[in-house]
């Protein structure tokens, strides 16, 4: 209150302020009822957001049978404390299966089932309290109202604790854990620093910092929770799916064979999915194909029931005589070459051959590209196409890489030029396929082994043909992992030979013994070469084409004991995974070090089924990856009976994106050849 000076009105009383005039209190009044109204309102819409999305969440357990997740006291089989164990029941079983399956999970002695008690563990108020146990007469349909009242914060499976003794603890068990995380998360990063480090491919870095092959033990555990930098939106889920917040703003990763396997079991659970923001851009490029499509497409379901057939083992063999000439043209070539001749541009000729092969073989077309090498001149044009694609939507080519420092002079347009550059690629790459399939059509171009041909007359297993409007993507799929990723191997391995005399002497030595007096092998003689494959497959396993396989949940559920929400994305790390020193170090030395007796039978049997995987894995294995191992045995061989390779000086060998492509190739790979002492 201002008070008046004496020539103005006296100042009011103070019964007059504290009782103010009868509109001032109204208003108050009022402004105070619109507040508490205010209020209210909002608590009304919080709380019905809340069961918005407590019933939205519902859809985030499976619809086939309840996932249960078991916690155990210690009494039960020594059990860990830090996890679940996950039992699957069918909706229409009862307790008694129910204890059965869990004492089957537990690995308890038989006839212990019947002593197990079960309590319901509720969620509904913090921190959570135990039910009555659950009688033996009883079916499962209270599971119902159990996932009913879990809060949608918590993983939607239903939670029970398992006692032996009869003693029940007076503590309720705490949900489901997490994997741990590799370190502390930051603000703007989250773990996505370990990405960073000395390696061009940011795989190898993960690998580095969260699993190092040369450490005694994992820092952090064989599999991780990793903080990404935002949350990820998620596709290819039903319409109106709510996803726990935390299932885009997480990956895991593994570099354990026990999880993978595990998610190897469980293959619906886990489904294939195309459905990120970066493999969205990727998918921009080279459309809807057999490796760029979710499971869930009915487009990816077609061409997966036609394309395999045509690279069976039948199939294979009658590619034999295109493979041989391809790799003859090869070795011509080379052939011109001066004895000591530094080869330059080697990724490019294993490229040309690699994509000559399997696109005569496979579509009856040959580009010729060993050829035109041979003679210096340009490429054919899918080539330059496909690597200027991939490395704009991949990010090794950019504004930066392709025009330095003139990307920031006014009006230049680095971005925009770089944009015209990439859809004329596109385009260009659309066009020729437009062209060879309508050749394929007219009869002018493949034969019964085309898979074009396949895709247009052919019927998938469930009576459906393959979409017109998507051959460009199963075609421009086949055409660039066909034939990249085997040129990109084939490059390492003839740099670790040239590394490692002794393995390459080893490997001469095979050839010379299976094809006699002649200078390149038939196909009776490829599955012989036993060492040559072991070598092949040991620069596989260190320089995996595919760095990281990935899965969606398709529910809620645990892996491998741990919490996983619906949408959130499994990575298999493939150099971890293929370096992990408990499956690769040992008798072999340094999981990093080449040494192509990992892959001697023996060995093989020894180790672990699931530690390796550089072709993927389930339904999304490579299809072709028989027709690469052929066709890299072939061209070994060969090039082997023929030349001796010495590696530059001075060169380190490393994996590198920065041509373009989606595999990870040798960087600016350089070879020094020889004619072979008593060659051909």
């Amino acid at each position: 209150f201002t008070f008046s000076s004496p020539s103005q009105a006296a100042p009011p009383s103070l019964a007059a302020m504290n009782n103010p005039p009868s509109s001032l209190s109204r208003t108050a009044t009022l402004g105070l009822a619109a507040g508490g109204a205010g209020i209210a309102l909002y608590l009304v819409v919080k709380q019905a957001q809340k069961n918005v999305r407590r019933s939205a969440r519902k859809g985030a357990s499976s619809p086939f049978e309840y996932h249960v997740a078991v916690h155990t006291v210690p009494s039960a089989a020594g059990s860990d404390q830090s996890r679940c164990t996950l039992v699957k029941i069918a909706k229409t079983g009862d307790v008694t299966m129910l204890r059965r399956e869990i004492a089957k999970s537990l690995q308890l002695e038989d006839g212990v089932a019947a002593s197990i008690q079960l309590f319901p563990v509720l969620r509904g108020s913090r921190p959570g309290k135990l039910g009555k146990a659950l009688e033996d007469a009883s079916g499962l349909e209270q599971f119902e109202s159990l996932l009913a009242q879990q809060p949608p914060e918590q993983l939607q499976v239903v939670e029970l604790l398992c006692v032996l003794d009869g003693n029940v603890p007076s503590t309720v068990p705490m949900p489901p854990p997490p994997f741990p995380t590799p370190g502390r998360a930051y603000p703007l990063f989250g773990h996505t620093y370990h990405v960073f480090g000395k390696e061009d491919v940011v795989s190898y870095n993960l690998t580095n910092n969260v699993f190092p092959p040369s450490a005694p033990k994992y820092p952090y555990g064989p599999t991780v929770r990793s903080k990404n930098v935002s949350s990820q939106p998620i596709k290819d889920f039903p319409e109106g799916t709510v996803f726990h917040e935390e299932a885009g703003a997480y990956t895991t990763f593994t570099a354990n064979p026990h999880t993978v396997q595990e998610v190897l079991a469980r293959l619906s659970e886990f489904p294939k999915l195309w459905n990120r923001p970066n493999q969205k851009g990727l998918q921009d490029f080279t459309g809807n194909g057999l490796f760029t499509s979710s499971e869930a497409s009915e487009d990816w379901q077609s061409a997966h029931s036609i394309l395999p057939r045509g690279f069976n083992q039948i199939k294979i063999k009658s590619y034999a005589p295109k493979i041989f000439a391809k790799t003859r043209a090869f070795v011509h070539e080379w052939s011109a070459f001066p004895a000591g001749h530094r080869v330059k541009d080697v990724n490019h000729w294993l490229t040309s051959m690699t994509a000559d092969a399997v696109v005569s073989c496979s579509m009856g077309l040959d580009m010729n590209n060993v050829e035109r090498m041979g003679q210096g001149i340009p490429l054919h044009p899918f080539i330059d196409y496909f690597q200027f694609g991939l490395g704009v939507v991949s990010g090794s080519i950019n504004a930066k890489s392709e025009y330095g420092w003139k990307r920031f002079i006014p009006g230049f347009g680095a971005k925009a030029k770089i944009q015209s550059r990439y859809a004329q690629a596109k385009k260009e790459l659309e066009d020729l396929v437009d062209n060879m399939v309508e050749r394929t059509r007219s009869g002018d171009l493949g034969g019964q082994d085309s898979i074009i041909r396949a895709m247009l007359q052919d019927k998938a297993s469930s009576g459906k043909h393959v979409r017109y409007g998507v051959l460009y993507g199963h075609v421009i799929n086949l055409m660039i992992a066909g034939h990249e990723t085997t040129a990109a191997t084939l490059g390492f391995t003839m740099q670790l030979l040239a590394e490692h005399p002794e393995c390459e002497a080893k490997a001469y030595a095979e050839v010379r013994s299976v094809l006699k007096d002649r200078t390149e092998p038939c196909a009776d003689d490829v599955p012989k070469l036993q060492y040559v494959e072991q070598c092949f497959r040991e620069a596989l396993r260190l320089y995996s084409p595919v760095t990281v396989v990935t899965r969606d949940a398709a529910y809620d559920t645990l892996l491998d004991g741990r919490r996983i929400f619906q949408g959130e994305r499994i990575g298999v790390v493939a150099r971890a995974l293929h370096t992990n020193p408990e499956h690769w170090g040992g008798e072999f030395g340094d999981p990093l070090s080449f040494n192509p007796d990992r892959f001697a039978p023996e060995a093989v049997k020894r180790r672990h089924p699931n530690a390796y995987h550089p072709w993927g894995f389930g339904t999304r294995s490579c299809i072709g990856s028989q027709f690469a191992l052929f066709e890299a045995k072939t061209f070994l061989a060969s090039m082997l009976i023929h030349f001796k390779f010495v590696p530059v000086p001075g060169y380190n060998l490393r994996a590198s994106l920065a041509a373009g492509g989606a595999a990870p190739s040798p960087h600016e790979l350089e070879l020094i050849i020889h004619p072979r002492a008593g060659g051909p």
